[in-house]
C-alpha cells in the first residue's frame, strides 16, 4: 500500500487481505479533469483575459488618437466634429474585459468545481466517508456550481441553495442587465445609480469560492497515512468562476459616471457633528483596532473539519460493533483515530500551504493563494491605511487630491466582508453531509475577522462622509473672521501673516 498525492487525480490502492489470501485493488481516487488538464486552463483563462483586455487598451488608445486627430482637423476647417466624446461609454478594454469575463461564467456554473475524497484505512477493509461510502466502497465527492445547487434544494437545504444561487447566478446576472440599462437609457441620475450599484455588487459573486480555498486546506490536512486518507483538488470550475468574478469586478471599475453617487448619507451628519478632530481621533483608534483583531484573526482557525466516527458504526453507520469477535470501537480508539479526524484552518496557515502547493505545480493553489493575500490581506489593509491618509490630512487641511477616489475603488475591491460571507454559506451548505459523519463549522477566528471588517466599514464611512465636508472648508480661524470683521480688516490680517491668503 502507498500513500496517496494529494495531487493525484486517480490512485489505486493494493490491500493484502489476510482472511481470504488474495490481493485486491480497491481504487481511492478523485473524479473529474486531471492535474495536467485544470493546469492547462488555468493558464489559458488567465492569458486569455489578460491580453483581451490589453488589446481593449490598446485599440482604445488608436481609436482616441485618431479621433483626437480628427477633431483637431475638423476643428482647424471651422466645421463641427463628427466624432463627438460620449463619456458614458465604457473604455474598449472594459468593454473587451466584460466579454471575456461572462464568457466564462456558463463554464463556470456547469464544470466540475472540486472532487475529494476521504478513506479510513482499518487493514483489513477501507471504509470511504460522506455519500455513498461503505466498506470498501471509495466514491469521489464531486460538485459542479448547479450540481451543488440541486443536491442542496433535493436534501431540503432550501437556505443554502438560494444563498448559492444568489451569489452565482442573480449577482452576475443582476451586474450584466445594469450594465445594459446604463447604456440604453438617458436618464443621468440613474446611469450614475446602475454604474454604482454594479461596482458595489460586482464583488459578492465569489464568496462560497473562498469556503473551497480553505476546506482544500481542510481535506488535505486530514491525511494521516495509512489510518486516515484524504484528497481534495479545485478543478477547472474554481478556476473559470474566480477569473470570472475578478476580471468583471475589474471592468466594473473601469466605468466612469460624470454624476457619481455619493454614498456618504447619513455618515456626513455625523462627521460634522463629531467634527474632524474627534472623527481623526476616532477613526485612528478604529484602525488600531482593527489591525490587533486582524491578526488575530488570521492566526486563529476560522474553519473547522470534523468527522463524526460514531456514525461509522451500526445502525447509522456500516461498520459492526465486533469483527471476527473483536470489538473494533476500542480498537480505533487505541490508534487515536478520532483525535487525527479533526481539522482546523487559519488564514496564515492556508497562506503557507497554498504557497508550497503553488510551488509544486498546482495552479489553482497559486490562483487561490493570490485571492486570499491580495484581494482579502493586501487590499483590505491598503484601505484602511488609505483612509488613515485621508482623515489626517483633512485634520491639517491638506487636499486629499485623488486619495479619497483610491479608497472607494479599495473598499469595492478588498474581499474580507466576502470570505466571511462565504465560510458562513458552506458551513451551511454543508449541513447535507452530516448524516455521513461530516462537520462543517466556522471557527473563532471568524468572529475575529468579523469584528475587524465591521471597524473596516465604520472608519470607511466616517473618513468618506467627512470628504465632502472637510475636503475645501473654509478654515474655522478665516470663518469666524468673515462673520466678524469687515474686508479691510481682513486685508490687514493677510498682510500681517495672520491668516493665509
Amino acid at each position: 500500500c502507498f500513500e496517496p498525492s494529494t495531487r493525484s487525480s486517480r490512485v489505486g490502492i493494493g490491500v493484502f487481505h489476510p482472511f481470504t489470501c488474495y490481493l485486491r485493488m480497491v481504487l481511492f481516487h478523485l473524479d473529474g479533469n486531471s492535474e495536467d488538464v485544470v493546469n492547462r486552463v488555468v493558464c489559458i483563462c488567465l492569458l486569455g483575459v489578460g491580453s483581451v483586455g490589453v488589446f481593449g487598451f490598446a485599440l482604445e488608445s488608436v481609436v482616441v488618437a485618431r479621433r483626437t486627430c480628427r477633431n483637431e482637423l475638423t476643428e482647424g476647417a471651422g466645421r463641427q466634429s463628427a466624432f463627438p466624446v460620449r463619456p458614458l461609454t465604457p473604455s474598449l478594454w472594459v468593454f473587451a474585459l466584460l466579454i471575456a469575463s461572462y464568457a466564462l461564467l456558463l463554464p463556470g456554473l456547469t464544470a466540475v468545481l472540486f472532487s475529494l475524497n476521504i478513506v479510513v484505512d482499518f487493514g483489513i477493509i477501507k471504509l470511504g466517508v460522506g455519500p455513498g461510502g461503505g466498506i470498501d466502497k471509495l466514491p469521489a465527492l464531486t460538485e459542479s456550481m448547479l450540481g451543488l445547487v440541486r443536491l442542496l434544494r433535493s436534501t431540503g437545504c432550501q437556505l443554502g441553495a438560494s444563498a448559492v444561487i444568489v451569489y452565482a447566478i442573480v449577482i452576475p446576472a443582476l451586474k450584466l442587465l445594469l450594465l445594459v440599462a446604463s447604456q440604453c437609457i438617458s436618464n443621468q441620475r440613474v446611469i450614475a445609480i446602475c454604474v454604482h450599484v454594479v461596482q458595489s455588487i460586482s464583488k459578492w459573486a465569489c464568496p462560497d469560492m473562498f469556503a473551497y480555498i480553505l476546506l482544500l486546506y481542510l481535506v488535505r490536512a486530514l491525511n494521516h497515512p495509512v489510518m486516515l486518507q484524504s484528497l481534495m483538488q479545485l478543478d477547472v470550475g474554481f478556476t473559470y468562476f474566480t477569473v470570472f468574478c475578478v476580471a468583471s469586478t475589474l471592468a466594473s471599475l473601469g466605468i466612469h459616471s460624470p454624476n457619481a453617487v455619493s454614498s456618504s448619507g447619513i455618515w456626513s451628519h455625523v462627521s460634522g457633528k463629531l467634527g474632524i478632530e474627534r472623527v481623526a481621533v476616532l477613526v485612528s483608534l478604529l484602525a488600531i483596532s482593527f489591525a490587533v483583531l486582524f491578526c488575530i484573526g488570521m492566526t486563529v482557525p476560522v474553519m473547522l473539519l470534523r468527522l463524526s466516527l460514531e456514525r461509522l458504526y451500526k445502525p447509522r453507520g456500516p461498520l459492526p460493533e465486533n469483527m471476527f469477535g473483536i470489538p473494533l470501537r476500542p480498537v480505533i480508539e487505541n490508534l487515536h483515530l478520532p483525535d487525527k479526524a479533526n481539522s482546523d484552518v487559519s488564514l496564515l496557515n492556508a497562506i503557507c500551504m497554498l504557497f508550497s502547493w503553488a510551488r509544486s505545480g498546482e495552479a489553482n493553489s497559486m490562483v487561490a493563494f493570490g485571492m486570499i493575500v491580495v484581494f482579502v490581506v493586501m487590499l483590505t489593509v491598503a484601505d484602511v491605511v488609505v483612509l488613515l491618509i485621508i482623515v489626517w490630512r483633512l485634520r491639517l487641511q491638506k487636499s486629499t487630491g485623488g486619495i479619497a477616489r483610491a479608497a472607494v475603488a479599495l473598499r469595492k475591491l478588498s474581499m474580507l466582508d466576502v470570505l466571511i460571507a462565504g465560510v458562513i454559506v458552506v458551513t451551511a451548505c454543508t449541513s447535507i453531509y452530516h448524516e455521513d459523519g461530516i462537520f462543517v463549522s466556522w471557527g473563532s477566528g471568524l468572529y475575529a475577522l468579523l469584528c475587524a471588517e465591521l471597524l473596516h466599514y465604520i472608519a470607511y464611512y466616517l473618513v468618506i462622509g467627512a470628504v465632502p465636508l472637510y475636503e475645501s472648508a473654509t478654515p474655522p480661524e478665516m470663518g469666524m473672521l468673515l462673520q466678524t470683521s469687515s474686508d479691510g480688516e481682513v486685508d490687514q490680517a493677510v498682510g500681517k501673516g495672520t491668516i493665509s491668503e
